[in-house]
């Protein structure tokens, strides 16, 4: 997921550009981006010049959350 946090330079902008509250920009980070959102996120990349794809959010977020699934299945 740090890969599509990068496309911002801050956090509130990336909220800022979603139309969210920083906090809950802030708990994405830590806790990944909600799938519904997606649309949302390759939106407000596009508006800032980076072409995002469902492609790339899903193997970000597969990325994201394989050591939790490491961690489940032990």
């Amino acid at each position: 997921m740090d890969d599509i946090f990068a496309i911002w330079p801050s956090l509130a902008e990336m909220a800022r550009d979603m139309g969210e509250k920083y906090p809950t920009v802030a708990a994405w980070k830590r806790r990944g981006i909600p799938a519904r959102r997606d649309a949302d996120v390759i939106a407000a990349a596009r508006r800032r010049g980076v072409d995002l794809t469902y492609e790339q959010i899903g193997l970000a977020r597969a990325a994201f959350l394989a050591p939790e699934r490491e961690k489940d299945a032990a």
